[in-house]
């Protein structure tokens, strides 16, 4: 078998994104240059070491959909998966591979990205994947420690996931008019939590900015970087 820093090269140049990770641990051991691209990074020494999870799905735990316990050295899982992150629709192959030098397996998934023929196709639309996304964002907010960091872990979740500026819970206070208690904004938006105290309920049912309201029904508004806004309710 080649050394796996060939097989690593051998992916380098590839038009497909491919990374690897530690199967045991989930940290990141190579990306090609399309992947790096892709997610903003300089070099592989910005992901070696990272956890998969982290940086490609911006979660706290691993993902729900991991395929690893299925995986096998010489075999290919073939998949498709929408990813928010990078708003790509993929055709996804995963396998494993071993290192015969020290016995380590290594995840390897390479991309093969599908949206424009899906597009055309008419068989997806861009959010097509929500309601597994929210899913996903519930089930990584309960591992959290506290019902507190809970709420902040689906905030964060939902905002990245769609490419939000800020996500918002607001909750009517004792005078029927709304506190913000609960913010999320991206990096380089400034915090408005502070100037979002007692403000008149008309205000949060109708501003663009986005809002969770903790009543029986909960409407979240994410305000995108585009400028458009996204509307979803939940039952609680």
């Amino acid at each position: 078998m080649k050394e796996v820093k060939d097989i690593w090269q051998f992916f380098e140049n590839m038009n497909e994104y491919v990374y690897a990770t530690d199967i045991e641990t989930h940290e990141i051991v190579y990306m090609n240059r399309k992947t790096l691209q892709v997610y903003g990074l300089q070099s592989l020494e910005d992901a070696k070491g990272k956890k998969c999870y982290e940086l490609l799905q911006k979660t706290l735990i691993p993902c729900g959909m991991c395929n690893n316990d299925r995986l096998s050295v010489g075999e290919f899982e073939e998949w498709h998966y929408y990813n928010p992150i990078i708003d790509r629709y993929l055709m996804l192959k995963d396998t494993l591979i071993e290192d015969s030098s020290n016995g380590k397996k290594y995840r390897v998934e390479l991309g093969v990205d599908i949206s424009e023929k899906r597009t055309q196709d008419g068989v997806i639309q861009k959010y097509q994947n929500m309601e597994f996304m929210i899913n996903e964002g519930l089930r990584i907010a309960l591992q959290a420690a506290t019902p507190e960091q809970s709420i902040e872990v689906i905030l964060e979740y939902l905002g990245n996931s769609l490419n939000g500026e800020r996500t918002y819970i607001f909750e009517r206070n004792e005078r029927g008019r709304d506190d913000n208690t609960y913010e999320w904004v991206a990096e380089g938006i400034s915090r408005e939590k502070e100037n979002l105290q007692d403000i008149p309920p008309e205000i949060c049912a109708h501003t663009g900015t986005g809002c969770f309201r903790r009543e029986s029904l909960l409407s979240l508004r994410i305000l995108r970087k585009s400028g458009r806004v996204i509307l979803y309710n939940m039952r609680i």
